[in-house]
């Protein structure tokens, strides 16, 4: 589904709201054993700079994760994301109740996953994204291929290329 420049160009122009999954997203998928804290993940400092600067230009950002962890919990702290919902199983159900919260509809939003699980909502939103390590069904299914590995700056990417063409309020 990957399309043309000027079509992804409008997929953003009106976005309000962006949606992260959080591992093999914001992560690159591995996880750690920490003795006497648990598993944890490694996050970017740059993938966090692009989501601040979304939040800086008006754009709310979400977190929906199939996953749990405190580590995942502390970062999306640290990031002031006001919604997020973890240990989800039905992320088009959460997806919806965002909706009606923030009183915005499905095109005006984006989200960004990495799995089979989350083809359900990167096809319900206006925009949806993947890091190049996706699996080759839901890349062929999202608007826009991140070049930057997950963990290490897709995110990022895609809250610049949002950033450069969308339109401010």
């Amino acid at each position: 589904m990957n399309q043309d420049l000027e079509s992804l160009k409008a997929r953003v122009r009106h976005l309000s709201v962006m949606i992260f999954d959080i591992d093999g997203t914001l992560t690159d998928g591995r996880i750690f054993w920490v003795p006497n804290s648990g598993w944890t993940q490694m996050y970017s400092v740059r993938d966090g700079m692009g989501i601040k600067r979304l939040q800086e230009a008006g754009i709310e950002v979400a977190a929906i994760s199939g996953g749990d962890s405190l580590s995942a919990q502390m970062r999306m702290q640290s990031l002031g994301l006001r919604h997020v919902h973890f240990g989800s199983q039905d992320k088009v159900a959460h997806f919806e109740r965002l909706l009606e919260l923030l009183k915005v509809s499905a095109d005006r939003c984006g989200y960004m996953g990495d799995e089979v699980v989350d083809l359900p909502l990167l096809k319900a939103v206006g925009f949806s994204a993947a890091p190049p390590e996706a699996p080759d069904e839901v890349r062929a299914q999202v608007h826009y291929v991140a070049q930057k590995a997950a963990g290490f700056g897709a995110a990022r990417e895609v809250c610049e290329f949002i950033l450069r063409h969308r339109q401010a309020p």
